[in-house]
């Protein structure tokens, strides 16, 4: 027989074509399987289901999870690819949507590929809320994903119970495909990651997903609750970094734009297999709301940021969280540290961004104890997650005092908590009462709250005298726990101004405006009697305005146009002699400050008014005192606060510089 020998290098290449080939033979197309185009096909791969049927026959068809366990509800061998899955959970604790969390692994990997609360997970954290999208849905008491899920080796579904109390019924369905060839090389894994910012800060974006390899990104769900007790204008805009890029690879518009709304928020307006609200309370300041990005997935090939503004220039205090969903291969860069329990659950009272913490004030304890407890796992309420515990006994009392104080009045919120072995008190401040605490629940809780309003600061101070006077019934003690308290001046506003404007407001380079310092003729020369040259060149002239009681001087109704323009706010003070005094204003958007014709204050920037946005030392001189304010707008509210600290009641304001009558010569 004669033989042939071939070259090596066409030798190699000839068991490399069929190495090759004996690969695509053995490799799963997934596309085939997901397309609704192939539907028809038949389809290379076997449907095997993981639940929880009562295996003796009966109708049991569920599991328990004990407190502080985890479950393993589905350990397979691969190659396949998880394609639905379906909960239903009996759970008597409240916010079981968030202490209960789902994990993934892939490939008997040591960290979890997927680590979400189970709520947030499919869909919303606050509450259960029907609801139904391609991929996720809450519906009739159960809960759906069809995101596809494929691994090569072995994937696991862990179940944590991290509530106080029995799952008493877990049931669930775990659909999956076995494959009988290996995945595709460029087949990425599913991942999703869960993030919360309890209290948005003003220095960045909130960060909804930090992830590094190659991937994409197919989905978003956040829940918002903000501190104001409502969204009403809902901005922020959505940034999106790829690839170590510094200016994000996608700016968006706004928040309501990015779930592909508009303006702002209405529930049931909108919906749809990619996008929608979920969930919307007006009362709480609550909204949860997703968008999937399927047709247009981000890819990234090193890393990927995904952030969003929480307000216009992150100006808003709010509590953010949020689910990412995407694909990448594998190894990921392990997960943050998961928060405990306590630290997921939602917001049941909104306490005020500035707040003195208990444990940071001075008490006269009178004999009696006190102790700093931590309650980070009782919930994500308390300020610096402590509180301070006075351990009292029936008909004791104690004394806080409050010092340093600057205003003549104050309102006052004290807040408590509430407990099985706390007790009731009564307050009295400066020697009169003033409210009473209530203390005692069955469960540990945040939101006990006593109003204390006009309370009079006597020398710099303001004391307040706790004197326990018994305790419910149930309750086990007489202690009394306290979070803090927060004080709001009884604010006096300036009385009443003249008005002049618009001006223009020109900008360069789209977000460059030159309003704040283009040198207009009211900056020169104050005559009430006199035309200008307004907007557009048309004469304007100062009107008179009386402050409305809640110091809100809107300027929208008083100015045409109100948008991309500047008004100046002009007022007199009367001072007895040389003195220094304060002055609090909150301007919509810019402004600046002119006192006695000298710049003394600017902001540049965009915001709601709201009072008490900047703090202003002035210089008084004896006699008439000249204040003028410059507002700038650029489009949306138009407003501005502005009032004064008078120690002993000395100051005239006088729009008209008018004397009272008992200072006149």
């Amino acid at each position: 027989m004669k033989k042939f020998f071939l070259p090596a290098g066409i030798c190699g290449l000839m068991i490399l074509l069929a190495i090759s080939s004996c690969n695509t033979d053995y490799r799963t197309d997934i596309q085939h399987l997901l397309s609704p185009a192939a539907l028809p096909y038949l389809k290379n791969c076997k449907l095997i289901q993981v639940s929880s049927y009562d295996t003796s026959g009966g109708n049991n068809d569920r599991i328990s999870i004990a407190p502080g366990k985890k479950v393993t509800i589905f350990n397979v061998e691969g190659p396949g690819m998880i394609v639905r899955m379906w909960f239903a959970i009996d759970s008597r604790d409240p916010y079981f949507l968030r202490r209960i969390v789902i994990r993934i692994f892939w490939d008997d990997e040591p960290k979890p590929s997927v680590e979400v609360p189970i709520g947030d997970f499919f869909g919303c954290g606050f509450k259960y809320k029907q609801y139904s999208s391609q991929y996720l849905g809450m519906t009739s008491g159960g809960y759906v994903c069809y995101f596809p899920m494929p691994f090569e080796r072995s994937a696991r579904i862990e179940i944590a119970n991290d509530t106080r109390l029995d799952v008493n019924g877990f049931l669930y369905q775990v659909d999956y495909q076995k494959f009988e060839g290996a995945l595709e090389s460029d087949v990425a894994y599913f991942h999703a990651q869960w993030n919360r910012s309890i209290r948005t800060n003003y220095d960045s974006n909130f960060v909804m997903l930090r992830a590094e390899g190659k991937g994409h990104l197919v989905g978003i769900n956040l829940n918002i609750q903000s501190y104001k007790g409502g969204l009403g204008f809902l901005e922020g805009d959505d940034m999106i970094y790829v690839d170590g890029e510094k200016k994000p690879s996608i700016h968006g518009t706004g928040t309501e734009d990015f779930f592909s709304s508009g303006w702002y928020f209405k529930e049931g307006e909108f919906a749809g297999p990619y996008n929608g609200l979920i969930y919307k309370n007006d009362t709480l300041g609550q909204i949860a709301a997703y968008r999937f990005y399927i047709t247009d997935p981000i890819p990234f090939r090193k890393n990927i940021k995904v952030t969003i503004e929480h307000g216009h220039g992150n100006q808003d205090i709010a509590d953010y969280s949020s689910t990412a969903y995407w694909y990448q291969m594998d190894p990921h860069k392990p997960f943050p540290s998961f928060p405990i329990a306590g630290q997921r659950i939602p917001l049941r009272i909104v306490k005020p961004a500035h707040m003195f913490e208990a444990e940071k004030l001075k008490f006269n304890l009178e004999g009696l104890k006190s102790k700093v407890m931590d309650m980070s796992d009782e919930g994500p309420e308390w300020g610096e997650n402590k509180q301070i515990v006075i351990e009292s006994h029936e008909n004791s009392s104690f004394r806080l005092d409050i010092n340093g104080l600057k205003e003549s009045m104050y309102d006052m919120n004290l807040y408590y908590s509430m407990s099985p072995d706390y007790g009731n008190a009564d307050l009295f401040v400066n020697g009169i009462k003033a409210g009473n605490i209530k203390g005692y629940s069955p469960y540990v809780l945040p939101n006990g709250k006593v109003t204390l309003r006009d309370l009079k600061n006597q020398g710099q101070s303001i004391d307040i005298r706790f004197v326990i006077t018994g305790k419910d019934p149930s309750s086990k003690g007489y202690f009394v726990g306290l979070d803090g308290i927060s004080l709001e001046p009884k604010r006096v506003y300036i009385p009443e101004w003249y008005i002049l404007g618009p001006f223009p407001n020109p900008r360069k380079a789209g977000s460059i405006r030159r309003g704040l310092d283009s040198v207009y003729l009211p900056e020169t020369m104050i005559d009430l009697q006199s035309d200008y040259h307004g907007s557009g060149g048309k004469p304007i002239r100062w009107t008179y305005l009386q402050t409305p009681e809640n110091g809100c001087v809107s300027l929208i109704d008083r100015v045409t146009p109100h948008e991309f323009v500047v008004t100046y706010a002009l007022t007199y003070i009367y001072s007895p002699d040389n003195r220094k005094t304060t002055l609090f204003i909150g301007t919509d958007d810019g402004g600046k400050v002119f006192f006695n014709g000298r710049e003394v204050f600017r902001y540049l920037g965009e915001r709601v008014a709201e009072p008490d946005q900047a703090e202003i030392e002035l210089a008084m001189k004896p006699g008439w005192n000249k204040l003028l304010l410059k507002i700038e707008n650029n489009f949306g509210a138009y407003a501005f606060y502005a009032r004064l600290i008078d120690t002993g009641n000395k100051l005239i304001i006088s729009a008209n510089q008018k004397l009272a009558p008992d200072t006149k010569k």
